[in-house]
């Protein structure tokens, strides 16, 4: 005899508080960005990876103006160390972890240490990562940029993500964003082991949030299109196209910290999309002619790219790990 399927009836409460809130926190990030921006984090933990420099630093100083105490995690300790004592010194609260999020003892090191030293972690920002700009034919015998943006934009961002998960089911909820990239609608190409990771992170992501959306535990995308920093520096026609400045960049994910929508980017990305979608050989046939017209990096033609004169020190994002240090 057939044994009956047992259903349970799913709980609807979170998704309609979730829904009914949307458009009042859209309007509210909009109108008033500085002040409901303060009123969601104040008294709030944050977690930023890859804080050292760029999008991380500026992201860092932004909400521990807004009343967060933020976990600052990159590979340089001096820097982190620097970063910290500015916030410090302006009257802030900030802890430096340094940590090589690639690593996967050393994050789940990092991620134990933070669980034991705070009682709450509110929000986790996976921002370090790493870009690779080589086409495929000129990466045949180098399999390792492959395992190398994997290591750190998948697997250290997901790492961390499921040591805080059980912390965040604990204390009734918590908010993770994972940034990513406009790559992942327009594929440009010279990019796959960087897109490949990147849209990995993204799929972990939507999945995990229609795991646990019902939990108070919400997931948000942050596409960015280039952004002036150390990561885009060794490829030199980027000096001389559009980028977002780490400001604007840090507006993007603030937006995403008070309205705690599935995905901030641009109207491009929609357009990119739709254009893959619907016209998947033209939106082929128009980057390849892109990719035939443009000159590969000095990093692919095996050079070491010049440095810019009067641009910053990009040294933190090659330094080797060190251990934080013991008071």
């Amino acid at each position: 005899m057939a044994r009956r399927l047992h259903l349970k009836l799913p709980d609807i409460r979170p998704h309609a508080r979730e829904l009914a809130g949307t458009l009042v926190r859209r309007l509210d990030a909009t109108l008033f960005p500085g002040m409901h921006l303060r009123r969601r984090i104040q008294g709030k933990t944050v977690l930023i990876t890859g804080a050292s420099t760029g999008i991380g630093e500026a992201l860092a100083y932004r909400l521990a103006d807004a009343g967060a105490r933020v976990l600052l995690s990159a590979r340089s300790t001096e820097k982190l160390e620097q970063v910290v004592s500015a916030i410090v010194d302006a009257g802030g609260q900030a802890d430096a972890y340094p940590c090589d999020i690639a690593n996967p003892d050393d994050c789940e090191r990092m991620a134990a240490e933070i669980l034991a030293e705070h009682p709450h972690v509110d929000i986790l920002i996976n921002n370090a990562g790493r870009s690779i700009r080589r086409p495929v034919i000129h990466s045949l015998a180098r399999f390792h940029d492959f395992e190398r943006t994997m290591q750190l934009n998948y697997f250290g961002a997901i790492r961390l993500t499921m040591a805080l998960l059980p912390r965040f089911r604990e204390q009734g909820g918590g908010q993770v964003i994972n940034i990513s990239t406009l790559g992942v609608q327009t594929l440009p190409a010279r990019f796959s082991a960087y897109l490949a990771s990147k849209g990995a992170l993204e799929m972990w992501t939507q999945v995990a949030a229609n795991e646990l959306g019902h939990e108070n535990i919400h997931f948000s995308l942050v596409n960015f299109p280039l952004v002036r920093t150390p990561m885009i520096a060794p490829t030199e026609i980027y000096r001389y196209s559009p980028a977002l400045t780490p400001a604007q960049a840090v507006d993007w994910i603030c937006q995403a910290i008070i309205t705690r929508q599935k995905r901030v980017g641009g109207v491009s990305a929609q357009l990119a999309t739709l254009m893959h979608m619907s016209l998947p050989k033209l939106s082929e046939a128009i980057v390849n002619m892109g990719y035939q017209m443009t000159p590969e990096s000095a990093a692919a033609r095996g050079k070491t790219p010049r440095k810019p004169v009067g641009d910053g020190d990009y040294g933190d994002n090659v330094r080797p790990l060190r251990r934080r240090r013991r008071q």
